[in-house]
C-alpha cells in the first residue's frame, strides 16, 4: 500500500522516520507511474508530484530515475517473495503450497497492478541492467518450483526449462488479466492453474534422461520468405541510396517495394541495436537509404514502421509455421513440427526476434497489445489438443494461454541472454510442454524425443545423457 503524507505543521516523528516516509512514497509514485504510462514516459518531475516531496528530497534518496526505478523494483521482489514464502509455509501438502503461493502473487496483482508491469515488463526498458534484473527474478521463481517439486537443476542457460515454462505460464495469465483491467479474476484461476501444473508430472523416462541440447542446423531459406531485419547493413550502402535514385534502371513500383522494405529491415536491426526509445526517424532513414520525405509516404512515424515490421515478420512465421503443423500425419506430429519450426524461424531472425520478444513489450501500449495477441495467435493451434485429450482429463480452459506464456518465456530468456541462434536446442522441452496436458506425459514424451531423422524441422540432437 502507498505511505501516508506526513502531517501539516510540528509532528513528532524522527528525522529516520520522515527518510523513510518520503522514500516510501516516492517508490509508490513510481509504480503508479510506471504502471499507467511506462518508463520511458515517466520523467522525475511527476515522480516527484505524485509523492508529494521536493526535487531536494528526490535527490537525496536517488542519483536519478533509473536508480529510483531499481530500487523501487527490488523492493516489490523482495515484498513478493516474502508474501510467497509466508503462504507457502502454511500449507499442509504440495498443490496446496503452490496454490497458496500464486494467491499470495495474485493478491498483490489486485491490490498494485501497476507493481507488475513495473517488474516484469518496463524493467526490460532499462536495457541490459533491467533484463539482468527480470532474469535473475524468473530464476528465483523456477529456483523456488523447482526446490518444491524436486526436479533436478541441469546444466545449460536454464536450470529446468520446463518449470521455467511452467513459471512463464503463471506469469502470462496474471500480466494479461492486469493489462485487461480484470485482476480481479484471477483467484478464481488458481485451481486450474495448480491441475495445470501438474499435468507434466510424473516426468516420462525419455524426458529425464535428456542429453545436453545441440542446435539443430538451419536450412539456408525458408519457405514463407524472410522477416524484416534480415538484410545485411551493408545493403544498405550509399550505393543503394544511388541505385535506388537511378530511376530509369527500376520501374517506380519496385522503387517503392524496395523503400519500404529497406525501412521496415532498418526498424527491426536499429530496435535490436538500441532499443526502441532510442531509435529515431533520422537512424532509420540512414539505415534504409531514403530520405524522411521517402519514410513519411510510407509511415505515420516510428510506432507505425514498427508495428507494420512486427506483424510482418509475425505472418511470415506463423505461415511457415502452420504449413508444417498441416502437413503432419496426426496432431501430436503436427505439434511437433510446428514447435519446431517456430524455434527455427526465430533463431535465422535474430534482430526480428529481439524485437518481437523484447521491444513490442516495452516499445508503446499499441506494441504490448499486438505483442500479446501474437503470443495467443501461434497457440491457437493447440486447440484441437482439447478434443484429443481422453473422456474426463480434458485440461482447463486456461491450458492454452499459460502454455503460450511458457513458450514465449523461453523464447525470451534465450533472447535477452544473446542466445538466439541455440534456441532450437528448446524443442523437446517445448514440445513436451505443448502436449502433455492433452495427450498425457507418456505419448507427449516420445513424441518429444525421437530420433531425429535428418533435415530441417525434426527436432533437436542429442548429445550425451545426463542423469536423472
Amino acid at each position: 500500500m502507498a505511505a501516508p503524507r506526513l502531517p501539516h505543521g510540528p509532528h513528532a516523528l524522527t528525522r529516520e522516520e520522515v527518510a523513510a516516509n518520503q522514500r516510501a512514497r516516492v517508490m509508490s509514485a513510481m509504480i503508479e507511474l510506471v504502471g499507467a504510462q511506462g518508463y520511458g514516459a515517466t520523467t522525475v518531475a511527476e515522480v516527484i508530484t505524485q509523492a508529494g516531496v521536493s526535487r531536494k528530497a528526490f535527490y537525496e534518496h536517488f542519483a536519478n530515475k533509473q536508480e529510483c526505478f531499481l530500487a523501487t523494483y527490488d523492493m516489490i521482489v523482495a515484498e513478493g517473495f516474502e508474501r510467497v514464502e509466508g503462504a507457502a509455509s502454511e500449507a499442509g501438502g504440495l498443490q496446496e503450497e503452490l496454490g497458496f503461493a500464486l494467491d499470495a502473487l495474485f493478491q498483490r496483482a489486485i491490490e498494485r497492478p501497476g507493481a507488475e508491469r513495473l517488474i516484469l515488463v518496463e524493467i526490460a526498458a532499462l536495457g541490459p541492467a533491467g533484463i539482468g534484473r527480470r532474469e535473475q527474478l524468473i530464476s528465483a521463481y523456477e529456483g523456488v518450483l523447482r526446490q518444491h517439486v524436486g526436479a533436478a537443476a541441469r546444466p545449460g542457460l536454464i536450470p529446468n526449462p520446463l518449470l521455467r515454462a511452467v513459471v512463464g505460464g503463471y506469469l502470462k495469465v496474471l500480466y494479461s488479466r492486469v493489462q485487461d483491467g480484470a485482476h480481479k479474476q484471477l483467484p478464481a484461476l488458481i485451481p486450474d492453474l495448480v491441475r495445470w501444473s501438474f499435468t507434466y508430472y510424473p516426468l516420462p523416462e525419455a524426458l529425464n534422461t535428456i542429453g545436453e541440447l545441440q542446435a539443430i542446423k538451419l536450412p539456408s531459406s525458408l519457405v514463407g520468405g524472410r522477416a524484416p531485419g534480415s538484410l545485411a547493413p551493408s545493403s544498405t550502402s550509399s550505393r543503394t541510396r544511388a541505385a535506388s535514385r537511378r530511376t530509369p534502371s527500376f520501374s517506380r513500383s519496385f522503387l517503392v517495394h524496395s523503400q519500404r522494405e529497406r525501412i521496415l529491415d532498418a526498424v527491426a536491426q536499429l530496435s535490436a541495436e538500441k532499443g526502441y526509445a532510442n531509435l529515431t526517424l533520422e537512424d532509420i532513414a540512414e539505415r534504409a537509404a531514403v530520405s524522411l520525405q521517402a519514410f513519411y509516404e510510407h509511415f505515420t512515424d516510428k510506432e507505425d514502421a514498427f508495428l507494420v515490421a512486427y506483424e510482418v515478420g509475425h505472418g511470415k512465421g506463423r505461415a511457415i509455421v502452420e504449413r508444417v503443423h498441416d502437413e503432419a500425419s496426426d496432431w501430436p506430429h503436427g505439434v511437433r513440427a510446428g514447435v519446431t519450426a517456430l524455434l527455427e524461424f526465430l533463431a535465422s531472425e535474430p534482430a526480428f526476434t529481439h524485437m518481437a520478444l523484447v521491444d513490442a513489450l516495452i516499445a508503446s501500449p499499441r506494441t504490448v497489445e499486438r505483442s500479446n495477441k501474437g503470443i495467443v495467435r501461434y497457440a491457437e493451434l493447440l486447440t484441437q489438443g482439447f478434443d484429443e485429450a481422453p473422456d474426463g482429463s480434458k485440461p482447463p480452459a486456461a491450458t492454452i494461454e499459460a502454455i503460450a506464456g511458457g513458450i514465449f518465456e523461453l523464447c525470451l530468456a534465450y533472447t535477452v541472454q544473446g542466445h538466439v541462434a541455440e534456441l532450437t536446442e528448446l524443442a523437446p522441452w517445448m514440445i513436451y510442454f505443448a502436449l502433455a496436458p492433452f495427450v498425457g506425459t507418456e505419448v507427449a514424451g516420445r513424441v518429444a524425443c525421437e530420433p531425429v531423422a535428418g533435415g530441417p524441422l525434426t527436432g533437436a540432437r542429442l548429445r550425451r545423457p545426463l542423469p536423472a
